[in-house]
């Protein structure tokens, strides 16, 4: 009778091991699958070819993402894969296996884990004209603490058919006050390199990169000056492609630019508030035409830049629409306003 007994404590007690067994295997499981869960991945909001011909076969692709990471700030990074099958601009590949070649954090990282996208339609009147649909832009964070990249790609030599594409890649971060970064990225043979990059200076700057229809892109900036005294300047920066250096070199471009002259005033003053009251010319800058003669009435001009006449027309028609009353002229900047080019 005392064997039985023994052996029947002797096998509850296994059967309480081995349940014991069975639940510490499922919390580990369970427990490794919700890290599993909640390890982020990396988030792919764009992918372009690097020819500008897509091929059926693999071919390099530039890819703009979110890196994975457990909290902010997460880099945003440019890769340069080599991905099997057809890339279509601006398509966000799924499913296909790529080989990681080379890769580069942008200057700016993202203010959250997970970027989105939001609508970026280009509001007219703009200091800077630019033609075409604005690219698609992925912010994260709000207000100061605002981090947004957007991407496209355009031709290195336009003459040239099938010609391989450059990166270009905007950031904006801030918001009263937002402060903007551009670059150029190429692929050098299985790695990328920044082939030109510029930052806004501190201080009331405002940039942009206009892609025109024709010829090179041109970087375009304007300082938005303070002072009572001062009017604004410009500084015009046209990026021509070095093949044999690989990189965008910079060449003066302001003299050449079209100005769309809204009004003019006799004070640096008249012309500000003029601007301030008028949804039509918000955000256009205001330029000393002095020692200029005869372009227009007045010393002060409201102005919008347009790399291209087609531009200028395009917003010449806008703001006749806008503000029927007003005389609207177009003349080159050179001539307009010799000395409102600033060196950069």
């Amino acid at each position: 009778m005392r064997r039985v007994m023994r052996r029947g404590s002797n096998n509850a007690m296994a059967r309480f091991w081995r349940r014991l067994a069975c639940a510490i295997s499922w919390a580990v499981s369970a427990s490794g699958l919700a890290l599993a869960q909640d390890a982020p991945s990396r988030q792919v909001l764009e992918s372009f070819p690097v020819e500008a011909v897509p091929a059926a076969h693999g071919k390099p692709v530039y890819e703009l993402s979110l890196a994975s990471c457990q909290s902010a700030p997460c880099p945003f990074e440019v890769r340069l894969l080599s991905r099997p099958g057809k890339t279509e601009p601006g398509m966000v590949p799924g499913g296909k296996a790529s080989a990681v070649l080379d890769s580069i954090a942008l200057g700016w990282p993202a203010n959250a884990t997970e970027a989105q996208s939001v609508d970026a339609q280009a509001r007219p009147g703009g200091w800077a004209l630019a033609p075409g649909p604005a690219p698609r832009v992925w912010s994260t964070g709000e207000e100061e603490n605002h981090v947004s990249v957007s991407a496209r790609t355009l031709p290195l030599e336009r003459e040239k058919p099938g010609t391989s594409r450059a990166l270009w890649v905007t950031q904006m971060a801030g918001f009263d006050h937002p402060k903007r970064r551009h670059a150029m990225y190429v692929a050098s043979s299985v790695r990328l390199k920044t082939a030109w990059s510029r930052s806004d200076p501190q201080g009331p700057h405002v940039s942009r990169v206009v892609v025109p229809v024709h010829g090179a892109p041109v970087h375009l900036s304007m300082f938005l000056s303070p002072s009572d005294d001062v009017a604004d300047k410009v500084s015009a920066q046209r990026l021509e492609w070095d093949g044999r250096r690989q990189v965008f070199v910079e060449k003066p471009a302001a003299a050449a630019l079209h100005a769309v002259v809204a009004a003019s005033y006799s004070t640096l003053r008249e012309a500000r508030a003029a601007r301030a009251a008028s949804a039509c010319v918000a955000e256009y800058g205001v330029v000393d035409t002095w020692p200029a003669k005869g372009l227009v009435p007045r010393r002060y001009a409201l102005i919008a830049l347009a790399v291209e006449p087609v531009q200028a027309a395009a917003e010449t028609a806008r703001l006749s629409e806008c503000q029927p009353d007003a005389p609207v002229r177009v003349h080159p900047l050179g001539r307009l306003s010799p000395r409102s080019f600033s060196a950069r």
